[in-house]
């Protein structure tokens, strides 16, 4: 079924994609095949044509689940256990209340926003579902539940070259201590409904449902509570910050929270000021991804588990990096909690950023423990290297770790709590080369 324009739907900011832009890019990635049908039932080869079916008129025969791709060769992720379904995000403009419809084929059905695809989502994994989502600004709160597993979130791109990474943004301004509002409350000067929050210039609604306010926990613009999740190409923001009057982002405002097993994010970029990224519980990988803060801006635990491979932190400001819970006294299970760095750049936003203004980390928990592993560390990092949470931290417990890494801010010689990994530290904690892809059913990443 067609999905009719909703007051709760998010603003956008961007154009509406002309029907013929939407059929090309419904050749997905290659881990799956995809059969197709035009508004009439009629199978075709190739791209979709444009629709031509009545906006409330029937939508033809429907066809089977998706087929299956071949396996994979040797070395390369393997295709979903379960049939695919694809769900277009094709937002309407919201300015001019440009409703254009396109006809679902087969199994792909069009949303106007994430939070209204991830909603359709059927429960349970029993399909691999590919949210793609066309290039845009989607200013809305969007949360995965913990039954709606095996999701891949990735751009539609329409423009001839293009990757899509960076065209499709998720942003939202929830921080600790604000005021939740209904959706339907005024929007502020920015003009146009945002779900559930407001922009920088916006007005806190004083309604009877703004009583409660945001915690570290729910100010997420995103949340993933479901396992197997995957996201390429998508910048998650959250803006609250010294342009929302938070100073040097004096509140916790999280851009995306981590509460599942097996999650991964290529090609991402994570944009916030403190607290940017959550990884509360789980095992996530990164690779080749973005992550900019300022206040302990990648932080998580207990049973947290995280692994960047040849990603870019960035610090915004003064303050640290990381910020990782474990406690063994506590949690006795949390063996396998660590944040490891492998081949990343630790790096200033720019040159207005001061140098020897950061830390690389300071002990959430007692037990703490990241890794850097063959890591390059800008002047943006004091000497020496990491800090304790207060004065009563127990200096001798957290283990801040580095392995051969390079630049200015690398030297061992000033630290006082970080030290030299040793062989058997790297050999536990940097993961093999099939961390992720070798789980069934887990969605396959772009090569």
């Amino acid at each position: 079924m067609m999905t009719s324009p909703s007051a709760k739907s998010p603003r956008f900011i961007g154009r509406e994609p002309a029907p013929a832009e939407v059929a090309p890019f419904l050749d997905l990635p290659s881990f799956f095949a995809l059969s197709r049908t035009d508004c009439s039932g009629s199978a075709f080869p190739g791209p979709a044509p444009p629709c031509s079916a009545n906006e409330d008129g029937p939508l033809g025969t429907p066809l089977p689940p998706l087929q299956e791709a071949s396996p994979p060769s040797q070395g390369t992720s393997p295709s979903p256990a379960a049939p695919t379904r694809l769900f277009l995000v094709v937002p309407a403009a919201a300015e001019d209340g440009n409703s254009a419809r396109y006809c679902t084929h087969g199994t792909v059905k069009r949303f106007r926003g994430v939070q209204e695809a991830i909603d359709a989502v059927e429960p349970g994994g029993k399909h691999t579902t590919v949210i793609a989502v066309f290039p845009g600004t989607y200013f809305e709160q969007v949360r995965i539940p913990s039954n709606k597993t095996r999701i891949l979130l990735r751009p539609a791109s329409v423009e001839e070259g293009s990757t899509g990474v960076g065209e499709v943004r998720i942003v939202f301004n929830a921080h600790t201590g604000k005021a939740k509002h209904d959706s339907s409350s005024s929007s502020g000067s920015a003009g146009g409904k945002i779900a559930g929050g407001e922009t920088c210039s916006g007005t806190i609604a004083t309604t009877a449902s703004a009583a409660a306010s945001y915690t570290t926990y729910t100010s997420a613009t995103f949340a993933v509570e479901a396992d197997h999740f995957t996201a390429e190409g998508i910048v998650f923001e959250n803006t609250a910050g010294p342009r929302c009057g938070g100073g040097s982002g004096q509140h916790q405002a999280v851009a995306v929270r981590v509460t599942a097993e097996r999650s991964a994010f290529h090609r991402c970029c994570f944009l916030g000021w403190q607290d940017t990224l959550y990884l509360h519980r789980g095992s996530t990988w990164f690779k080749d991804c973005r992550v900019e803060g300022s206040v302990d801006f990648i932080f998580g635990g207990p049973k947290a588990r995280g692994y960047w491979k040849g990603c870019e932190v960035v610090v915004r400001g003064k303050g640290w990096v990381t910020a990782h819970r474990r406690d063994l006294a506590q949690w006795p299970d949390d063996t396998d909690g660590a944040f490891v760095f492998d081949a990343c750049s630790i790096q200033a936003s720019d040159p207005s950023v001061p140098p020897s203004c950061a830390l690389l980390g300071r002990p959430w928990g007692p037990d703490a423990r990241v890794l850097l592993h063959g890591c390059s560390i800008g002047a943006v990092v004091k000497a020496e290297g990491w800090g304790a949470w207060n004065s009563a931290t127990d200096v001798s417990r957290p283990r801040f770790l580095e392995w051969e890494c390079t630049g200015p801010g690398a030297s061992l010689a000033h630290r006082v709590i970080g030290r030299q990994a040793t062989l058997q530290e790297v050999n536990q904690l940097v993961p093999e080369s099939t961390f992720f892809y070798d789980l069934p059913g887990f969605p396959a990443l772009t090569p």
